[in-house]
């Protein structure tokens, strides 16, 4: 029985996809209070199912460490919206995330760099504004810490909360 009730599910939810792609933009919070925006864009593949190709770059800096920060997120996701009730659906991200950062400390103004491929998952809940519109609020873990020599990476984000807007097209 419940084999069957979630083959209808998925039968279901694969047969009420109604566009081909959507491109979103995102505020995300980091963990340790820093800020990032959030752009991505994903063509849908089979139904609900999608290939996403996510950037995500900081917009504020970790002042106490370090005088200059630079950290660029490139991911690809596949993702999979789960309509869960009229207007309210659920999209689980799995992939891969490439980070890129550059840091310059404040009292040596030594210049460090990470860069790092790592597995990670996400999960978003959306809100349908209308046809078109889509609001969402999402978690993202992006995996392991950054390796910066001596540097206590504990005060950088490895995960974070976003919350935007969804076009689909």
């Amino acid at each position: 029985m419940k084999k069957l009730v979630l083959a209808w599910l998925v039968a279901g939810s694969l047969l009420m996809a109604d566009s081909f792609a959507e491109v979103g933009l995102g505020y995300s919070k980091g963990n340790n209070s820093e800020n990032y925006i959030t752009g991505f864009g994903a063509l849908k593949v089979i139904g609900n199912i999608a290939a996403r190709l996510e950037f995500t770059k900081n917009i504020s800096e970790n002042s106490d460490l370090f005088s200059r920060q630079d950290i660029s997120r490139y991911g690809l996701y596949a993702t999979y919206t789960l309509p869960l009730a009229a207007g309210i659906s659920v999209t689980p991200k799995i992939g891969l995330n490439k980070t890129d950062s550059s840091f310059t400390l404040k009292e040596t103004v030594e210049k460090l760099t990470d860069s790092s491929t790592d597995f990670t998952f996400g999960l978003e809940l959306n809100y349908e504004y209308n046809e078109q519109v889509h609001l969402f609020v999402g978690y993202t873990d992006y995996g392991n810490k950054l390796d910066l020599k001596n540097i206590d990476t504990d005060e950088l984000d490895t995960s974070n909360f976003t919350f935007g807007v969804k076009i689909e097209l």
